[in-house]
């Protein structure tokens, strides 16, 4: 059960969840946030931490199989603990199936694991609302049900950008572009906050359109531009993981004879 995680929580001023993302600085994080946060990491918090982590963290892990294993391996595991020497506030595990087809019906009941001391279960809180087929990032999963189970709650995205960096992978499998509309929505109602935010869109072409042609309101022109922006995404984004895995080998090399020379 999430209890736990929702008796921690009133006790801190802010809740920032850290995404394993490149735009992520930790210290300048930290700084602008107040004293009495709680930090939010993931599995993969090894791309972003670079030493011990003094501050009240608690760790999410990815479940699947119906939360009987975990999503990433031992050694990830290993690398995270070794950033919380004093130990975590929590550990949390996040069940969050590829969104569900028309009809076919969500868990009845919440699911649960042994793995982690808590269990989220995204897909029987939140039913069909991820798009058919695609799977929910973690943070975005985590920040979705901390909206709704914890309404008081001031949290602080960092890092939650969905724009592919250099250095880390960009999976195909999750609706970037589903996520950081549903994510600007609440930003714009003041539900949360962003850090290190990446730069949006123009929206002055689209307002000439109206311009020239008010027969088409503004809202639908927004909703049509933002139709076409995720269909040409979503080309894109399998584009460059393809790219991405077939250039995996080249890098590892690459990579190999750097450390070698250095």
């Amino acid at each position: 059960m999430t209890t736990q995680l929702q008796d921690i929580l009133p006790a801190y001023e802010a809740v920032a969840l850290i995404a394993n993302s490149e735009s992520v600085v930790i210290d300048e994080i930290v700084a602008a946030l107040p004293e009495q946060t709680l930090y939010v990491f993931f599995t993969g918090c090894a791309k972003v931490l670079k030493g011990p982590f003094p501050r009240d963290a608690i760790l999410c892990h990815r479940l699947v199989a119906g939360g009987t294993r975990f999503l990433k391996s031992q050694k990830h595991f290993d690398r995270a603990y070794a950033f919380f020497p004093d130990g975590l506030k929590a550990e949390v595990g996040m069940i969050a199936d590829r969104g569900l087809a028309a009809g076919e019906p969500p868990p009845a009941t919440a699911r649960e694991s042994t793995l982690t001391p808590q269990t989220i279960d995204f897909d029987h809180s939140f039913g069909r609302f991820y798009p058919e087929g695609r799977m929910p990032t973690t943070g975005f999963a985590l920040a979705l049900w901390l909206i709704e189970a914890m309404p008081q709650a001031r949290i602080h995205l960092c890092g939650f950008t969905g724009v592919a960096g250099l250095q880390f992978n960009m999976y195909a499998e999750h609706d970037w572009t589903f996520e950081q509309t549903v994510l600007s929505l609440f930003e714009q109602s003041g539900r949360l906050t962003r850090l290190a935010q990446g730069g949006g869109l123009s929206t002055d072409a689209f307002a000439r359109i109206h311009a020239r042609f008010p027969e088409f309101g503004e809202a639908r022109v927004a909703l049509t531009a933002a139709q076409a922006l995720a269909n040409r995404f979503t080309g894109m984004e399998r584009q460059m993981a393809k790219l991405w895995a077939m250039t995996k080998m080249r890098r590892q090399i690459r990579a190999f004879f750097k450390r070698l020379f250095k």
